[in-house]
């Protein structure tokens, strides 16, 4: 096994579809998994230090762990069958240990949260640059993927405060009510922003 830190986010230039990338702690090998856009958000509010008022799905599992006495030693990203990624979760509780199958982006984010250490199997970082010499279609999440930017937590946090935006406004609209404003140059502003924006992906994260 070798010891991977996250080194950012990206967006893979195909799909469209997050990327989670990873380095070796010693050395230059490198890994990029295509990951959920749920577990990205998850991820970047870490690597961005952000703080929320309540606690996402990860910070409750380790939050429930933590009341039950016991903590996560660290997790694998394990094994690839049919070009998709496989990862485990290393529990201790007490003088037991708890060996747990997850999906890698799963496991990042609870690794980063916890400041538990990420390993990957050697054999795997191999098949990961040949997966992505064949890539460029649009794979599900947690799938290889070539780093096509190095972060793009400004631009995901931006996109889903654009989403729920229009989600609102065109709730308004469909209920026939007058969006929040009167001038009529912001309106049709409003307007075009519902119609450019690109539809919610049906792609189950």
């Amino acid at each position: 096994m070798i010891e991977m830190r996250v080194t950012g986010l990206g967006l893979d230039a195909g799909s469209r579809t997050p990327v989670v990338h990873l380095r070796d702690v010693d050395g230059e090998a490198r890994l990029s998994i295509l990951v959920g856009a749920m577990e990205a958000l998850s991820i970047s509010l870490m690597l961005n230090g952000e703080q929320l008022p309540r606690p996402l799905t990860h910070d409750l599992l380790l939050m429930c762990l933590k009341a039950l006495g016991a903590r996560l030693g660290g997790v694998e990203i394990c094994d690839m069958r049919d070009d998709v990624y496989y990862a485990a979760l290393n529990l201790r509780l007490k003088d037991k240990a708890i060996r747990l199958d997850c999906r890698p982006s799963d496991a990042v984010a609870l690794a980063l949260r916890a400041q538990a250490p990420i390993f990957v199997k050697a054999s795997l970082l191999a098949a990961g640059r040949e997966q992505t010499a064949r890539a460029g279609d649009a794979s599900p999440p947690d799938r290889a993927a070539a780093p096509q930017r190095p972060d793009a937590a400004a631009d995901m946090a931006r996109q889903a405060e654009a989403r729920r935006n229009a989600d609102a406004l065109n709730g308004l609209l469909l209920r026939g009510r007058a969006l929040p404003h009167a001038d009529p140059d912001v309106e049709r502003r409003y307007r075009e922003l519902l119609r450019v924006l690109e539809p919610v992906t049906l792609r189950k994260m």
